[in-house]
């Protein structure tokens, strides 16, 4: 049977930090041909993918269009069915419509049997171009004011994290649907026994508290704390000048290498606790896709045996439920020593009950009714 070919257009500039992506890339291309089109943005994240098929595109900074081009988007608002469509939905002609032209042109040139739209935007640029896909949804606050606008005629199939975004995003929307949480797939027998230090995994800036962990250590002097992830837009520059000291004394340990996907999880399941913190200081954090999204960290965190040290919100109420970590309401530093003391006091409690939380989440057990069907829908074409 001819492989289909399956091309995943992410949203965002983080591919090489979204896990849920490239363990969806790997299961599909055991039986597909597969390809993802993603953003590459160096001053953000400048780690790029080099072990699977990535076209990276570099979006063109806007500027302000000269007059030439001010006379063509005045002819496209008025004779151009799809620009319409786009202003419609309130975008602004002249920010975007390149990148629709983009992502149109690269899918008319390789004519792909199957496109998974990766969030809202570029699940919206498809139904405008009247291409089907399979929505993708990971990021519920990118683009979400689209979804009005989307013919959802055009959605074949939806993949998200839980039961609770779904109907956040679609509502009532009846369409075959696959709850696929972020976790990696559970091995037994890849994790370490001898556990030492904090843990703050993942995009390690403000919004997600690592200064308020760092600020924890100021105070609290007896574990120290490594930071395994990203460090978008120059902030590891801005934590090693102001948490100097700290460094100095090896409490706050700054890594800067890049792990595998397949690594990660050996590599934290050398650690004691790991941490996933929101700072709701932020007005956009303050969002249900924070609320609700449980964070990829965590699930990497039970996969190594780690339990959770983690922020009050809906989306990590199972940790709570399977006993496998523990909440706490706020990011103070007496609040942070409490939920780490009340872990260890009953450490070997937690750290067994992060074993069955692994294999529950476990993602090819989650992926495997996307990929049968994915698998039927190609035989009946």
């Amino acid at each position: 049977m001819k492989k289909e070919n399956i091309v995943i257009l992410f949203g965002g500039a983080h591919l090489a930090y979204s896990p849920t992506v490239m363990q969806l890339y790997d299961e599909l291309n055991k039986f597909a041909n597969v390809t993802i089109y993603a953003e590459y943005v160096k001053a953000f994240i400048d780690q790029k993918v080099i072990d699977k098929n990535v076209v990276y595109y570099e979006a063109q900074k806007w500027v302000k269009p000269p007059f030439a081009k001010k006379i063509k988007y005045f002819f496209l608002r008025r004779f151009n069915r799809q620009a319409k469509k786009l202003e419609k939905a309130g975008l602004k002609l002249k920010e975007v419509y390149p990148d629709y032209l983009r992502i149109k042109y690269f899918l008319k040139a390789e004519k792909y049997d199957r496109v998974i739209a990766n969030d809202t935007i570029n699940l919206f640029y498809c139904a405008t171009m009247g291409i089907h896909t399979d929505f993708l949804s990971l990021e519920l606050s990118v683009g979400e004011k689209l979804m009005p606008f989307v013919n959802k005629n055009t959605i074949d199939c939806v993949v998200t994290q839980s039961k609770e975004r779904f109907k956040y995003l679609l509502g009532n929307f009846s369409v075959n649907t696959f709850i696929i949480p972020n976790a990696p797939n559970y091995t037994e027998g890849k994790i370490s026994t001898t556990k030492n230090g904090l843990l703050f995994g993942g995009s390690a800036w403000d919004p997600f508290g690592i200064y308020h962990c760092a600020d924890y250590l100021k105070i609290y002097k007896d574990t120290p704390l490594t930071v395994q992830g990203a460090y978008p837009n120059g902030e590891l520059q801005k934590l090693q000048s102001k948490y100097n000291d700290l460094i100095e004394e090896k409490l706050f340990i700054l890594n800067e290498t890049f792990l595998k996907n397949d690594d990660v999880v050996k590599y934290f399941s050398t650690f004691e606790i790991g941490i996933c913190f929101y700072n709701f200081e932020y007005e956009w954090i303050q969002h249900y896709n924070y609320e609700s999204a449980p964070s990829g960290k965590i699930f990497k965190y039970l996969a190594a045996g780690v339990p959770v040290l983690a922020i009050d919100v809906l989306g990590f109420k199972f940790i709570q439920e399977m006993e496998c970590g523990v909440l706490i309401k706020d990011l103070k530093p007496q609040s942070i020593r409490n939920g780490i003391e009340k872990i260890r006091k009953n450490y070997t409690f937690f750290a067994s009950n992060t074993t069955t939380a692994a294999k529950h989440f476990s993602f090819d057990k989650a992926v495997t009714p996307y990929i049968n069907y994915i698998k039927e829908s190609a035989d009946k074409k």
